[in-house]
Order: structure tokens, then C-alpha cells, then sequence
């Protein structure tokens, strides 16, 4: 029995260094390198659809909203571009990203190296500046960019296009007249776009310093900007811990009425400036109803299937 014993011991021993033997033969072999061929260079790659990897890399990144890398990729193409007009398109795209990720302030120097590289894209680089600038909110520099364009060299879509963003421009800066007058010197009408200015020009701004006077008396100030249910909230609020102060007060609860004065300064204060940003808020949105009234959805795209070459969609 025990000689049994001892050779089932000495079996299984056996066995498991067979199978640990076995494995590791099976990891070397899997730990083998694979030896690939080479990939085909960029050059071969040229005429079919989305042109190189690299191109076809920096429009898949742009496509998935990772605008940042997409600028990355289309300026180190730009960098490696040998054909002048080819490489101020990749300078120009690559800046288009840049607006895309709101980087901003990394597009000027790209679109001075797209005009650098082929002069000919001075119309769309100053299109692009003048994005730039509006977001920066610099609307006067917008605007010499935008008619700056439509001299050099402009389309009937670009011509409506920057019609419609020049009295933008005209009026997020509070210059309503001038926006009116570029809107009735449009080639085509801007009947609808004109009547909602006529209709913006009509009614008044709230004044914040005013919303903010009258916030002195709880949920005042919100009711002067039009937000009632706001300002029936500060009031309820500011009622319900005086009263609890005075309690409190009344009933020799000093520990409380600290506590709670604390809170009711707190709701107080936020009446007066909730009065000052509801008239802020009144304003901003009676602009921004004009806005798209008047420029409505005007945008441009480029063309990404033209790229290098750069073809913009006008969309409106």
C-alpha cells in the first residue's frame, strides 16, 4: 500500500514538471518576435481617399472632437510639406483646430505662416481672424477682419456670411445703428433680420447698479429683471430667518441668533447681487435672442475632403 502511495507521488511529479516544461516552450514561443514588413511610405499612399495616414490621422482626431491633437498632427504635416501651397493649407487647418479646441491665442502665428507659404489664402486666414478676434471679444477688430476679406476676394455665400457676422460683431459691441446699416446695405434682404433689430432697439437694458439698490429689499431686484419666481424665493428666504432671528433673539438664544444671523447675511447679501446678475442676465439674453435673429447659424467649414486644398461650406 505504501509502495503505491509513493509511486502515485512520484507520477505526479512527474507530471507536473512534464506540463511546466510544456508551458514554458509554449511562453518562449509566444514571446517570439513578429517580423513585419515595413509600411508603405507616404508617398504611396497619395491618391486614394483622405490622402496620407498622417492627413487621414489629423482628420479622424478632429472627427472624434480632439480638435488639439488635430492642430498638432496637420502642423507637423505642414512642417514636412515641401509644396508651398500645400503647407499653408496644413498651416491654415491646423489653426482652424486650434479655434476648434478654443486655443485661441495659438492661431495667429499659423495663419501668419499659412499666408507666408501661399498668399492666396489671405481671404480665409482673415475669415478665421475674425473668429478669433470675436472671441476674444475684440468685435471692432472682427469686424475690419470680416470687410477686409470680402475685399480681397469673396463669393456670394462669403458676402452673406460676412454681412451677417459684420452686424453681429456691430452689435455685441452697443452700436446697433451701425449693425442696421450694414443689414440695409446687404446685396440680398434682411427683411426678418432688420425687424428683429427694430424690435431689440424698441426696449431698454436693465440697469445691474439698479437691480442692485433695489435688492436692498429681499427679491426685489429679481423681480425688476423679470425672474418673479426668484425673487418670491429671496423673499420667502429672507422673511423666514428674520423671523428666526427675532425668536431667537426674544427667547435669550444668543448661540442661535448668531448662527442664524450669519445665514440671513448671507441670503441678504446674495439678494443685492442676485439683483445686479439678474439684470445681467436680462440683458445678455435679449441680445443673444437679436443675434440669432440677425446672423442666425452663419458659419463656415473647410472641406476636408479637399485638404490640402482648402474649400469652405458656408452654412447659414
Amino acid at each position: 500500500m505504501v509502495r503505491i502511495l509513493e509511486w502515485r507521488m512520484k507520477l505526479i511529479i512527474f507530471l507536473v514538471l512534464i506540463i511546466g516544461v510544456m508551458g514554458s516552450i509554449a511562453g518562449a514561443q509566444t514571446n517570439v518576435p513578429t517580423i513585419r514588413s515595413r509600411p508603405p511610405g507616404p508617398d504611396s499612399q497619395r491618391g486614394r481617399e483622405g490622402g496620407t495616414p498622417g492627413l487621414r490621422l489629423a482628420q479622424d482626431l478632429s472627427g472624434e472632437g480632439q480638435h488639439e491633437a488635430a492642430a498638432l498632427e496637420y502642423r507637423r504635416l505642414a512642417l514636412s510639406e515641401t509644396n508651398t501651397q500645400a503647407r499653408g493649407g496644413l498651416f491654415w487647418v491646423a489653426a482652424y483646430e486650434y479655434t476648434q479646441a478654443r486655443q485661441w491665442k495659438l492661431a495667429p502665428a499659423l495663419l501668419d505662416r499659412a499666408e507666408d507659404s501661399d498668399h492666396a489664402l489671405k481671404p480665409v486666414a482673415l475669415l478665421l481672424r475674425a473668429e478669433t478676434a470675436s472671441a476674444e471679444k475684440k468685435h471692432t477688430e472682427a469686424v475690419y477682419y470680416l470687410q477686409s476679406a470680402v475685399e480681397e476676394k469673396s463669393s456670394p455665400d462669403m458676402q452673406k456670411f460676412a454681412v451677417r457676422r459684420v452686424a453681429g460683431e456691430y452689435l455685441r459691441a452697443g452700436q446697433s445703428a451701425q449693425a442696421r446699416a450694414v443689414l440695409s446695405q446687404a446685396p440680398d434682404s434682411e427683411a426678418a433680420a432688420l425687424a428683429a433689430l427694430t424690435s431689440y432697439e424698441r426696449e431698454r437694458d436693465k440697469s445691474p447698479v439698479l437691480g442692485g439698490v433695489l435688492g436692498l429689499i429681499p427679491g426685489l431686484g429679481y423681480i425688476y429683471a423679470g425672474e418673479y419666481a426668484n425673487g418670491l424665493r429671496s423673499l420667502i428666504l429672507n422673511g423666514l430667518f428674520v423671523g428666526a432671528m427675532v425668536y431667537s433673539g426674544v427667547e435669550d438664544q444668543w448661540g442661535a441668533f448668531a448662527v442664524i444671523s450669519f445665514f440671513e447675511l448671507t441670503w441678504y447679501s446674495g439678494s443685492i447681487y442676485g439683483g445686479i446678475d439678474a439684470a445681467q442676465r436680462y440683458n445678455r439674453t435679449r441680445q443673444e435672442r437679436c443675434l440669432e435673429a440677425v446672423q442666425g447659424q452663419a458659419a463656415f467649414v473647410p472641406d476636408f475632403k479637399q485638404l490640402p486644398v482648402i474649400s469652405l461650406q458656408f452654412r447659414f
